[in-house]
C-alpha cells in the first residue's frame, strides 16, 4: 500500500551549482528510496533525499526544478517512501563510488557508522563536488578524466588497474554506486574481475530514470536485468549491480 503523506516546504538555498531544499515530513525516505512529489507539473517527480532526519528530508536540485519555487510553508502532496534502497545494514566496511553529478542520493551513506571511503567521478576539477557535505570521517578519493584532480582516468579504468580505488573494492563489506546506468554492465564486469565471487548485494546501484507512478503501473521505468524485465519504482531503484550486467 502506498503512503500517502503531506510535506511542507521549509527553504531553498543555493549551494552551486545545486539549490538546497528542506521538507517537512512525518515518515521520510531512507538512503536510496524516494518520495513522488506533485509539484504541479504533468506528471509527479521522484526526490532523493540527500539529508535525513526525524522531522524531514532535504534534496540538491539543478536551478530552475519546481521544487525551487516554493513559498516557504507551501504544502506538497507525496507518495512514498517507494521503492527499495540501499542495504547496507551490519556493513563495517563501506564503498561508494558516483559520478560527481549524481553524488546527493548517496550523501546519507556518508554518515552511517561504517568505516567509509568515496570515490567520486568527474571530468574535470571544476565539476567536483564541495567537500563542505563530506563527513571529515571518510576517506576521499577523487578521479578526473583530464588528470586535473586526484587519480587520472575512468572508475572502469581504475577499477581494472593496480590503484587504491581497486585496493578499496577489494576491502569493502559492500559498495554502493550511483552512475549513468549505461555503464553499470562494463562496472559490474569490473567489480568481477576484482572479487572472487562476490556476494549477492555487495555491490548495489541505484538507478534514477523517470518513475511517474511508484507502483509499476505504467511501465515506464522498465529495465532489463539477468532475472528478466523488471521495474525500477517498485523492484528498485536499487538494484545488485551484478544482476545489471545481462551479457555477462
Amino acid at each position: 500500500m502506498i503512503r500517502e503523506q503531506v510535506a511542507v516546504f521549509r527553504e531553498a538555498r543555493p549551494e552551486p551549482p545545486l539549490w538546497w531544499v528542506r521538507f517537512e515530513v512525518s515518515v521520510p525516505p531512507a538512503a536510496g528510496r524516494f518520495m513522488l512529489a506533485d509539484l504541479a507539473g504533468p506528471v509527479r517527480i521522484p526526490l532523493f533525499a540527500a539529508a535525513i532526519d526525524p522531522t524531514g528530508f532535504a534534496i540538491m536540485a539543478p536551478p530552475g526544478h519546481p521544487a525551487t519555487h516554493l513559498l516557504p510553508g507551501a504544502r506538497v502532496a507525496m507518495l512514498g517512501p517507494l521503492g527499495k534502497g540501499f542495504r547496507i545494514e551490519n556493513q563495517q566496511r563501506l564503498l561508494v563510488i558516483t559520478e560527481a553529478g549524481r553524488l546527493p542520493p548517496l550523501l546519507p551513506l556518508l554518515t552511517s557508522t561504517a568505516t567509509t571511503t568515496l570515490v567520486v567521478e568527474a571530468a574535470t576539477r571544476a565539476r567536483l563536488p564541495s567537500l563542505h557535505r563530506i563527513p571529515p570521517t571518510v576517506e576521499l578519493h577523487t578521479i578526473t578524466h583530464d588528470g586535473s584532480a586526484g587519480h587520472t582516468g575512468t572508475l572502469e579504468q581504475l577499477l581494472d588497474a593496480d590503484s587504491p580505488v581497486r585496493e578499496s573494492l577489494r576491502w569493502a563489506d559492500c559498495a554502493c554506486f550511483s552512475c549513468e546506468p549505461a555503464r553499470y554492465p562494463a562496472l559490474a564486469r569490473s567489480v568481477r574481475r576484482a572479487r572472487m565471487h562476490p556476494s549477492a548485494d555487495f555491490a548495489q546501484a541505484l538507478i534514477e530514470v523517470t518513475m511517474p507512478c511508484g507502483a509499476g503501473a505504467c511501465e515506464v521505468c522498465r529495465i532489463q536485468t539477468r532475472s528478466g524485465e523488471r521495474r525500477a519504482c517498485s523492484d528498485g531503484p536499487v538494484f545488485d549491480l551484478l544482476e545489471l550486467d545481462t551479457d555477462g
